[in-house]
């Protein structure tokens, strides 16, 4: 999978938008108040889904370890890390999907 591929994906969301975040970019819910679902690095080689559920991505990290990370912020975990080249496209879908739905995402 390729940067483009996955943000295709997140833009496919309903109501999905990009816009930057430090040195970031990152894909947001406009209707939960701008928050982010999402966060990819400049070179596009990484991705970052915030998954709240504790369970789901502990569950991501072990299925499908060496390549799922867990992603920090500070010594909170807040969700998962991967990278792109090394990415399902199934995987990317299924994580997007369920960040997006964290935040109140629904299908139209």
């Amino acid at each position: 999978m390729n940067a483009e591929q996955a943000r295709a994906l997140a833009l496919g969301l309903p109501g999905a938008v990009e816009k930057p975040h430090h040195e970031l970019t990152s894909f947001r819910l406009p209707g939960a108040k701008g928050r982010i679902f999402a966060t990819m690095t400049p070179d596009g080689a990484e991705l970052r889904v915030f998954i709240q559920d504790d369970d789901a991505r502990d569950a991501w990290i072990v299925r499908e370890l060496g390549v799922v990370e867990p992603l920090f912020w500070g010594a909170r975990r807040c969700g998962v890390k991967l990278p792109l080249a090394r990415a399902r496209s199934a995987w990317v879908r299924e994580l997007l999907g369920q960040a997006w739905r964290e935040l109140g995402g629904v299908s139209a």
